[in-house]
């Protein structure tokens, strides 16, 4: 009896750390209620991992047959076999859990997709294998759910794989840009040639991710010629809003009122004033509402909300029951409408001018960038993109992500604002700087 008692209180925790996964990527993205909630979430979501781990042997049937069931559970069971050592029985689990394809209405309400709670798993989870198996694996490319897995944990956790990503990448691999990703985060100068070849990718992701890897280098000579080539490039948003001048609000404009998404958030990125009634504009177009709603808000610090009627969230671990079900038919969001945030661009008084960077309604600058990861209004791509902007533009190379444990975010951000004062090179506020110097195009 209390062998079973035992491996039922290992499946109830299992399904609670699966489900806590699923609320976290919902919270997080955008974190509403501030990082401190999701620190609540992954506080929790550690104890049961914890309880997992201590299961030792005596768990590993459930966790490779449950876990496959969801990416949540996906998320749980790598992260317990991880902690345990358990990298073979990670194999096996990756493969079960990818041989059963996403449910759409799963993915339409914030449940993550399979592939991506196994790869959040390998990169929060701190690798307990050698790195020489990782390198074999990596180096062969190929279809491999555990390469597509641990190319994400290398960029994430800047393991020492460089080469071994970029054999990997020549060799072929289905998706190139968390390849691509990875070796931006790595920062290693010997892939340029690699990389730069993706810039030519007709997929978007792909040579973005190629782009950004690129804006990373820290070359002043790499940094101009990107800046030089962007002009009607799929990628040339992510180096005009990375590293771009004044002059280079012109052609990001070009870029938004092609429909580009990303280059609305580029724009918010880059935080030119004289970019505001382009954003404005972009607005009115579904497919960009959201992404314009976020860069207005990047830029100007305001935040006009709005209610929307959302479907009750689907349960990732089948329970109806579930404590953690999401019963609201309503929600709050920035607005997406023109008029609303017009008139509250109105009330405030605002003035943004043209060729000079804002952010928060305030001069561009470090600390209000690091004020800006602390706003309950930005998705996690975009986060993410203010994240990289503190090393391309500022300098400040940091272990921070933007799905990364709350309490971590949270004291790399403490530390950050106690060592922006004491930058030995200070970027002047509102100018078009990269990494304290002065800026490409300006």
């Amino acid at each position: 009896m209390s062998v079973r008692f035992h491996h039922e209180l290992f499946g109830e925790s299992l399904d609670e750390a699966s489900a806590l996964f699923v609320q976290r990527c919902q919270d997080l993205d955008p974190p509403g209620g501030g990082l401190h909630q999701v620190l609540d979430l992954d506080n929790r979501i550690e104890a049961h991992l914890d309880f997992l781990f201590a299961g030792g042997a005596d768990v590993l049937g459930l966790l490779i047959e449950t876990a496959s069931q969801s990416s949540g559970g996906a998320y749980a069971g790598t992260r317990a076999l991880i902690r345990q050592g358990q990298v073979s029985a990670w194999g096996a689990l990756a493969q079960q859990v990818l041989a059963t394809p996403d449910d759409p209405d799963r993915l339409a309400v914030g449940v993550p997709a399979r592939l991506a709670g196994l790869q959040c798993a390998a990169a929060h989870e701190t690798w307990a294998g050698d790195l020489r198996d990782v390198h074999d694996i990596l180096t062969a490319g190929g279809d491999s759910p555990l390469a597509a897995c641990l190319a994400y944990a290398a960029g994430y956790q800047r393991w020492d794989v460089a080469p071994a990503l970029q054999a990997g990448l020549v060799a072929g691999v289905p998706d190139p840009a968390t390849w691509l990703w990875a070796l931006g985060q790595i920062g290693e100068t010997q892939s340029r040639d690699t990389i730069l070849g993706f810039l030519e990718s007709s997929e978007p992701a792909v040579c973005r991710a190629a782009a950004l890897a690129l804006c990373r280098t820290e070359d002043d000579q790499m940094a101009s010629w990107l800046v030089a080539q962007a002009m009607n490039q799929l990628w040339a948003p992510v180096a005009l809003g990375f590293l771009g001048g004044p002059r280079a609000a012109g052609l990001l404009a070009k870029h938004i009122e092609t429909g580009d998404g990303f280059a609305v958030m580029a724009a918010g990125l880059m935080g030119d004033g004289g970019l505001v009634p382009v954003l404005l504009a972009a607005m009115k177009n579904p497919e960009q509402a959201p992404q314009a709603a976020q860069a207005l808000h990047l830029i100007s610090g305001l935040a006009p909300v709005e209610q929307v009627a959302v479907a009750d969230v689907v349960q990732d671990n089948n329970d109806d029951a579930s404590p953690f079900a999401d019963t609201r038919d309503v929600q709050w969001r920035l607005s997406q409408s023109p008029a609303k945030w017009t008139e509250s661009w109105q009330r405030a008084g605002l003035k943004l001018p043209s060729a000079t960077r804002h952010r928060l309604g305030a001069l561009a600058d470090p600390a209000h960038s690091l004020l800006a990861l602390h706003s309950g209004h930005l998705r996690q791509d975009l986060r993410a993109l203010v994240i990289d902007e503190l090393f391309v533009r500022f300098g400040l190379g940091v272990h921070l992500r933007a799905d990364q444990h709350a309490a971590r975010q949270l004291r790399v951000l403490e530390k950050l604002e106690l060592f922006i004062p004491h930058m030995k090179t200070q970027p002047v506020p509102g100018h078009f700087t990269f990494q304290g110097r002065r800026g490409v195009g300006a």
